[in-house]
């Protein structure tokens, strides 16, 4: 069998900037964090979660409490999905007709990861009418 694993942001749907925009403006918004580094691959690890907690290290020297994380989470997950009313994200060019066409080949197995948080990125998918519902996501918050 063949594997084939897709990224979103970028690679199925143009959304990296305004995710990256939406990170760094829900940092302020919910923390106070300013001056934050945009340099993701500066971070020890590249995802939603990881980048929170180096960011608060880097900030306060701690970790963030579960319920700083799911604050944040909400707030970047809401930022997200008004967003995508206000301009819906859009596919890069083919990605649904080869999502689509990969996961009927009896020798292929479909998976999608990505280092943002599952509600955010499946929120991307939809926006960008990718048909997703129906291949397996590792995301951020599997970690």
């Amino acid at each position: 069998m063949n594997i084939v694993l897709f990224d979103i942001d970028d690679t199925l749907t143009r959304s990296q900037s305004i995710d990256d925009e939406i990170y760094l403006r829900s940092l302020s918004e919910v923390f106070g964090f300013v001056d934050v580094c945009r340099d993701w691959a500066s971070y020890r690890h590249t995802t939603d979660s990881g980048i929170l907690r180096e960011v608060f290290d880097r900030h306060l020297g701690r970790a963030p409490t579960a319920a700083e994380v799911a604050a944040f989470r909400g707030h970047f997950v809401a930022a997200i999905a008004a967003e995508s009313r206000r301009t819906p994200f859009r596919q890069i060019p083919g990605a649904d007709r080869v999502l689509s066409h990969l996961s009927r080949l009896p020798d292929h197995g479909v998976g999608l990861a990505t280092g943002g948080w599952k509600d955010s990125a499946r929120c991307k998918m939809r926006s960008a009418a990718i048909h997703h519902e129906a291949i397996p996501c590792a995301a951020a918050d599997d970690a």
